[in-house]
């Protein structure tokens, strides 16, 4: 009894863990271009059904990189959203992209990726 007890709450609290971030952010970078350009897709998962945040409200930062190109937030999926950027390295540096999502429900989630020169 007491083993499907600890077993039930262990499900419970692993699935509460789950949801304490209000979106999953991923990004991923393709292989380098002409000019050191570098291809990077953002994608941001809604876990709440009715994310009270809009896509377009998403904060992009970057340090140490220039955005040469940015597209537009695509749906594709429930809650799915992806976009595509061109960066290049403002020096011979390390730069970083940044993506932050504030929630009223759940606070915030931020995200990192770090672009090393060739």
């Amino acid at each position: 009894m007491k083993k499907s007890i600890l077993l039930l709450l262990a499900i419970m609290l692993s699935g509460a863990a789950a949801t304490l971030f209000p979106c999953d952010i991923t990004m991923a970078t393709g292989p380098a271009g002409a000019k050191n350009k570098i291809k990077v897709r953002l994608t941001v998962e809604c876990i709440h059904r009715r994310c009270p945040v809009n896509i377009e409200k998403t904060k992009l930062a970057v340090e140490g990189l220039v955005i040469e190109k940015q597209g537009k937030w695509k749906k594709t999926g429930e809650g799915i959203y992806q976009m595509d950027l061109i960066v290049s390295l403002k020096g011979k540096e390390n730069g970083e992209i940044t993506v932050r999502r504030e929630c009223p429900k759940t606070g915030h989630q931020e995200e990192t990726l770090e672009i090393e020169p060739l």
